[in-house]
């Protein structure tokens, strides 16, 4: 169960990682509206993970 669980967990990191770096260059680039579209599904995607594990 504990290798599961932590193979849950780095599948979750590297998708944050992802999007922070899409983020990152959203930012740069002075995309506000893609930036804002990256926000709102880091929520989303972490509210959903939230909900799951209860």
């Amino acid at each position: 169960m504990y290798n599961e669980d932590l193979a849950i967990y780095k599948g979750y990191l590297r998708g944050l990682i992802r999007q922070l770096k899409m983020l990152r260059t959203a930012i740069e680039n002075d995309n506000k509206g893609e930036a804002q579209i990256i926000i709102n599904e880091l929520i989303e995607d972490t509210q959903n993970n939230i909900e799951d594990k209860n």
